[in-house]
């Protein structure tokens, strides 16, 4: 059966039933159209060829996507507060709170005909966690504009933020930038970029590579029977049969793909708009790569933003102030930091400081911590590890 023939068999389905079907059919035919929908340059070539990216000079798109798994009339919608304040402060942008079942329903409509292993592999995925960071991705991939978590606090209205220029296609901040001698026993990247707010120009090619890389790993976790999320205070999970949520759609990927594209860039326009880094001491970090142009070291210290080609990069403050009464000129976000997601759905979990446990170290760390003698390796499995950056 051809894929065109289903796709007009289906045509007069619900958006759930087309879901259906069109996975049933990936199921059974992988080498669809000549090509395996597991192989990340498959999906970013469809990707690029459905959604081209347009990056004439103009504003990234005006809306605003939020999202939650009830909508805001449900008596059980936190943060109406901050919602509000979002809607209110921002009226000449589209505000979108969406559920679940609306995200579901936007992406099969989108995807389904033009690059159906994106609702495939976000079918496949075994928990909302997972699901809610992809949609994020997709959302603003297909629409452009901005997406933050509803535990976000706006400062300042987003048309006062630095990046209101034309020339912006994509803006991030900084999520931690650990300058300490075991920064890896803290956290998986050395600079890490936070993924609760972002913009972006729609079809944005960060976007793009990033969503055709968790196909790629969701559908190896499949192939692999390892359709399961771990994280370090996820109960009963056995992270030998499972996928670090970090590397799947967290910080890791999102990092990775964003230095990735960075350094693809050919004589990038680097606009670096103040030099001052705010660094005492000594620099600690992992060795540099010497392909690696633009790098950990790059950012460390930052105190205000860094554009390089179209994407504007954030100092560590911009989006997660930590104190009430001290925002800065580039502080746009106060982020409550509900995290409930680090204990699969039942709230944040504390680390539990000073103690260098297994349980606590990111596992892409834990060969190089092996080898520094911090502690022993005595799990059963092999985790892929990631290149520390």
């Amino acid at each position: 059966m051809a894929l065109g023939y289903l796709l007009f068999l289906v045509n007069g389905l619900s958006s759930t039933a087309t879901s259906k079907a069109i996975s049933e059919f990936y199921r059974f035919n992988p080498h669809t159209r000549g090509t395996n929908p597991y192989d990340y340059k498959t999906t970013a070539d469809r990707l690029s060829k459905s959604f081209p990216y347009d990056d004439s000079p103009r504003r990234i798109d005006k809306n605003i996507f939020q999202m939650w798994k009830v909508p805001i009339t449900d008596p059980d919608f936190p943060h109406r507060n901050l919602v509000s304040k979002w809607r209110n402060e921002n009226p000449t942008y589209k505000y979108n709170l969406l559920t679940d079942a609306e995200i579901h329903d936007k992406l099969v409509m989108h995807f389904s005909n033009t690059v159906p292993e994106v609702v495939e592999a976000f079918d496949l995925m075994p928990n909302k966690i997972i699901q809610s960071d992809f949609a994020r991705y997709l959302l603003i991939f297909l629409f452009g504009g901005l997406y933050s978590d509803i535990d976000t606090r706006l400062e300042k209205p987003v048309d006062t933020w630095f990046d209101s220029d034309r020339n912006v296609g994509f803006v991030v901040a900084i999520e931690e930038d650990m300058n300490v001698e075991n920064w890896e026993h803290y956290m998986s990247r050395r600079i890490q970029f936070e993924q609760w707010t972002f913009k972006a120009k729609p079809r944005h090619p960060i976007l793009r590579k990033l969503i055709a890389k968790i196909v790629e790993t969701t559908f190896n976790a499949a192939k692999n029977n390892k359709l399961q999320a771990y994280y370090k205070d996820f109960k009963g999970v056995d992270k030998c049969s499972s996928v670090d949520i970090m590397e799947w759609t967290g910080p890791v990927v999102w990092t990775d793909t964003i230095y990735g594209h960075l350094n693809s860039l050919e004589n990038p326009t680097i606009v670096d708009i103040d030099s001052t880094r705010s660094i005492t001491g000594e620099l600690y970090g992992p060795p540099l790569d010497k392909e690696q142009l633009i790098s950990w070291k790059f950012f460390t210290g930052l105190v205000a933003p860094v554009m390089v080609d179209d994407v504007v990069i954030y100092p560590k403050a911009s989006f997660r102030e930590d104190t009430e009464n001290n925002c800065g000129k580039y502080c746009y976000i106060f982020h409550e930091f509900g995290g409930s997601w680090k204990n699969n759905g039942k709230g944040e979990i504390k680390p539990k400081d000073g103690l260098l446990e297994d349980e606590d170290v990111a596992p892409q760390q834990k060969k190089k911590l092996v080898k520094r003698g911090l502690f022993s390796d005595d799990s059963d499995c092999d985790h892929p590890y990631s290149p520390v950056r």
